[in-house]
């Protein structure tokens, strides 16, 4: 009987079960949304039990479907948004916090006080900067229930990321995988093994927190009461990593980015321990009995959200559809726009960053706005990449691309362009997370002989190779730069009083 790979693919916004065949083809699907609160400023919160009830209702959905149609679910795999946290009764799975979101910023000011007390030790130790979203500084404020810090370490508390939440709903287990620990920034990168100081320093416990586990690790069975079956969970991969993976970046120099709000850029650097990090991210990328791996990440703060203001707030958009319509039009080639309109992450990391719009003239056009947002995002991508090269002594021959703007070919392009590299767009983009985990999952329960296997069944959508000459790449690198300089530190000019 032909076997299929069951994926839950929990997201932020949305929580969906995905069922592949062997060609890692899409035969079935359930998807729900999920709610972000912001009850104020700097918080950002979800209800825990949305989360599991809508997790189990996708999956169940899926299962009974199967079994109507007698296909044989070999396996289950998770993957998951990361450094969201939230605290469980262990014996019962009921959570007894919400959901700290991973954009929530309350943790802004520990994070800063963490970086003057121990910064260097802390990134040394955990490969992560300090900052909000780390799950340590989450647990600072979810201990101010006085009830909860009062049952830390008694082994009454599980703290987990949504990984954990699901996997405890499931099967009744305590479980994270390694690409989860380590982005929680309260993982050992050198051991693997939990930091019991700083755990200790922020008022929790070693034993609060699951069992870490390789990504292709025994998870168990989920529950027949719960889903309808018992099915072997032979994979958890947090869901940047699974990317990653499900790009086919399995050897050291791949490198992928995803296109979301922000774009996120994975790049494996093999088993190395990158302790001098200028800035990024050092994590766990995954570890299975065919490959260990770990990665630089870096990540901007606006992609997608500058498509959103085009539409939103200029009104020169109507939809993102459009885009590559819109940018043909535009004939102002001299238009730089800097799309720092929440600031400047990394390589830049200037809070104080404005976005701005340089070359204007009479003759501009709406569609000369568009053309150079979408350029502006090729270059900040490009910025983040060169840095990425230069720590790692290592050029990028392809770049793979996921996520919503990853359907743009303007953008592809002239980042292909600017890069001198191929971009490659894999077939169902939306997809690629949920592939790396069915992956995972599927060699783990003999699907595939191997990763390599596996990722034998990843198609190429299409290709962008280099177009520009190189006299016009370095123009256009250097207008950039020029341009960059004047949004750093942005300080208004106003007119004195008096």
């Amino acid at each position: 009987m032909e076997p299929y790979i069951l994926v839950l693919d929990e997201g932020t916004t949305s929580t969906r079960a995905v069922l592949f065949n062997k060609e890692t083809k899409i035969v079935d699907e359930e998807q729900l949304p999920l709610a972000v609160t912001t009850p104020q400023f700097g918080i950002v919160e979800q209800d825990p039990n949305e989360i599991i009830e809508k997790s189990i209702r996708v999956v169940k959905a899926v299962v009974e479907r199967a079994r109507a149609n007698e296909r044989n679910i070999q396996c289950l795999a998770v993957t998951n948004q990361r450094t969201a946290t939230t605290v469980m009764d262990r014996a019962t799975g009921k959570p007894l916090s919400p959901v700290i979101g991973w954009q929530d910023a309350r943790a802004a000011d520990d994070a800063r006080k963490l970086a003057a007390e121990m910064g260097e030790e802390y990134t040394a130790r955990t490969g992560l900067m300090p900052a909000a979203a780390n799950c340590g500084l989450h647990i600072l404020h979810l201990f101010k229930n006085e009830d909860l810090k009062a049952r830390s370490g008694t082994g009454e508390l599980l703290i987990g990321t949504p990984d954990t939440l699901v996997i405890k709903a499931l099967t009744g287990n305590d479980y994270t995988s390694s690409s989860n620990a380590s982005s929680t920034g309260l993982l050992d990168q050198h051991t693997g093994e939990w930091w019991q100081e700083f755990i200790e320093r922020n008022g929790a416990s070693v034993r609060d927190l699951p069992t870490v586990l390789p990504e292709d690790g025994d998870y168990g069975y989920t529950r027949a009461d719960v889903v309808g079956a018992e099915i072997p969970v032979r994979a958890v991969v947090a869901d940047q990593q699974s990317a990653l993976f499900g790009h086919g970046g399995l050897k050291p120099g791949s490198v992928k980015c995803t296109h979301g709000t922000g774009s996120f850029i994975d790049f494996n650097v093999g088993d190395r321990i990158v302790t001098d990090t200028n800035g990024l991210d050092n994590r766990f990328a995954w570890r299975t009995a065919g490959s260990n791996a770990n990665i630089i990440e870096g990540s901007t703060w606006v992609s997608g959200s500058a498509i959103e203001w085009l539409i939103d707030d200029m009104k020169v958009l109507r939809n993102a559809a459009e885009i590559d319509k819109v940018c043909a039009e535009s004939k102002g080639l001299e238009t730089i726009v800097v799309p720092a309109l929440a600031g400047f992450a990394a390589p830049y990391w200037d809070g104080k960053a404005r976005g701005t719009v340089f070359g204007l003239s009479r003759h501009t056009t709406s569609a000369d706005i568009v053309r150079a947002t979408i350029e502006g995002i090729a270059h900040t991508v490009v910025d983040l990449l060169e840095l990425i090269t230069s720590m790692t002594g290592t050029e990028v021959s392809v770049l793979t691309v996921d996520g919503g703007l990853s359907r743009s070919n303007y953008l592809q392009q002239f980042t292909a362009d600017l890069l001198n590299a191929t971009v490659e767009r894999t077939s169902d983009p939306s997809y690629v997370t949920a592939r790396g985990a069915a992956w995972m999952a599927g060699v783990n329960a003999g699907v595939w002989e191997s990763l390599e296997d596996a990722a034998k069944t990843l198609r190429v959508e299409q290709r962008f190779e280099p177009q520009m000459s190189e006299a016009e790449r370095l123009a256009q690198r250097k207008a950039w730069r020029d341009a960059i300089d004047r949004s750093l530190g942005w300080t208004p000019k106003l007119p004195q009083e008096g």
